[in-house]
């Protein structure tokens, strides 16, 4: 492992005793609609070949492999929860799908990856840079690393994010929320050319994140949540920075292997 093992610890923890809840966020319309939506979103900044390997870190029970279906050649899948990884394994494993227990401090690649992502994990690490540093060279030339983080422009998200910590047990309070200027400067000392950063996620967050009640009105208001976002995202770049829940992140490794 790297950086604080104990900090680790608890948060492997604290995944296995909600793994099963966790899963449900996926599996109710309303909140299944606003994480596609978010993954999809996030990976479109750096624009992912169809027939790419795919490396997820903190893949959870693994719903990215479906709602990614079709649009990769190898997607490998890795959690320090063998709970969620055991639900992985159940329930969305296929060809050319694989989970794994690991830590990715430590975790040994079979092959490099042309994209490696992250879905709200970075945050969880003590050690990002480092992280990142060493995803770098489990790329291909030219591969991509992209995250998805909270981000800290919008103090009513501040807030929001704060008042969950005392509230809901399930929710983690040992994770950071970062600027774009935090991110880029991640990035970049971790040897990643052509560093983009952009703004995610305003209406359709609250339904990733939370389960809501009445899927029958939930389900179609999240969709709605999220094509609006999508227009926002791609019309109002510039004042989205300032309101949205999250940032996207990417670096691309250079496109000459150095070799070893």
């Amino acid at each position: 492992m790297t950086g604080d093992t104990s900090r680790t610890l608890r948060d492997r923890a604290l995944f296995d005793r909600i793994a099963a809840t966790y899963c449900t966020k996926d599996l109710a319309p309303a909140q299944r609609a606003a994480r596609r939506h978010r993954l999809r979103q996030t990976l479109a900044l750096v624009g992912a070949p169809r027939n790419a390997a795919c490396l997820e870190i903190g893949c959870g029970a693994g719903f990215a492999a479906v709602y990614l279906a079709g649009d990769f050649a190898h997607y490998h899948g890795l959690d320090h929860s063998a709970a969620l990884i055991d639900y992985a394994c159940a329930r969305n494993a296929g060809p050319d799908i694989v989970f794994e227990v690991g830590d990715v401090a430590d975790f040994v690649a079979p092959r490099r990856y042309d994209v490696i992502f992250m879905i709200g994990v970075l945050h969880h690490l003590s050690a990002p840079i480092e992280i990142l540093r060493r995803l770098r060279a489990l790329l291909v030339p030219g591969g991509v690393v992209v995250v998805n983080e909270p981000q800290s422009a919008n103090a009513l998200i501040r807030c929001a994010r704060a008042w969950r910590t005392r509230v809901d047990a399930a929710y983690s309070a040992e994770q950071a929320q970062y600027s774009e200027r935090e991110l880029r400067t991640m990035f970049e000392a971790a040897g990643y050319d052509h560093v983009k950063v952009a703004a995610q996620g305003l209406l359709s967050t609250p339904f990733a994140e939370v389960h809501t009640p009445v899927q029958s009105l939930s389900a179609p208001l999240s969709r709605v949540c999220c094509a609006i976002d999508a227009m926002l995202e791609r019309r109002c770049p510039a004042l989205l920075r300032r309101l949205s829940w999250n940032l996207i992140a990417a670096g691309r490794a250079a496109t000459q292997d150095p070799g070893p």
